[in-house]
């Protein structure tokens, strides 16, 4: 939508280049307090540091540990172990999925294809990723996600009336696999987005 110029607004002046609501935004961001935005900004930098460095790194270490460790076992129980650290770890939210996934495809096909052969295994462990994967999201959106939605102070953070969240239940709402659903499910982070579904309280 089109934006008023400064010109007729008599108050706004020295800022031509810029909308009203522009010069709005730009004179609120002149009033904060820098010394606290500089610190937040600080221990976000810390929380990412931890969140997206540190875990992915120590994530990727203890999956090479539990392959090392897993060398010499059969083939259902390492399809055990597997599952239950799969599906623990999918349950966090600062762990990425894909070292899951290449743990899985390593493990599995390691230990299947002398008795059922590469073609087998590599189906096998794809077949128990998918697994582990639908079982998780349905956990985190029934498990987590349904019960964060009784809190009001949960669903005011994830602002659950706002135009976005309206849109999207409306999309996801819907039976059957539309693109637009397709986008949000698949293009979504996996852990929000399960959760998500289960605070709007979706089937």
């Amino acid at each position: 939508c089109s934006q008023p110029s400064l010109d007729a607004n008599p108050q706004a002046k020295g800022y031509k280049i810029l909308t009203v609501r522009a010069n709005k935004h730009l004179n609120r961001m002149r009033a904060w307090d820098r010394a606290s935005v500089l610190t937040y900004a600080v221990y976000w930098g810390v929380a990412y540091m931890i969140l997206n460095v540190i875990v992915s790194q120590l994530t990727v270490v203890f999956l090479s540990w539990m392959i090392e460790k897993t060398a010499n076992f059969s083939m259902l129980a390492v399809t055990g172990i597997m599952c239950g650290v799969g599906v623990l770890m999918f349950l966090l939210p600062p762990v990425p999925g894909v070292p899951v996934y290449l743990t899985l495809g390593i493990v599995l096909t390691a230990q299947g294809y002398e008795t059922i052969g590469w073609y087998y295994a590599v189906l096998f462990s794809t077949a128990v990723g998918l697994g582990l994967k639908l079982f998780s999201s349905a956990l985190q959106q029934k498990l987590i996600g349904e019960n964060l939605s009784h809190y009001v102070k949960i669903r005011q953070f994830v602002n659950i009336n706002s135009n976005l969240m309206k849109a999207m239940r409306l999309v996801l709402g819907k039976g059957g696999l539309s693109v637009p659903k397709v986008a949000i499910l698949i293009g979504g982070p996996d852990w929000p987005t399960s959760v998500l579904c289960g605070i709007m309280k979706l089937s």
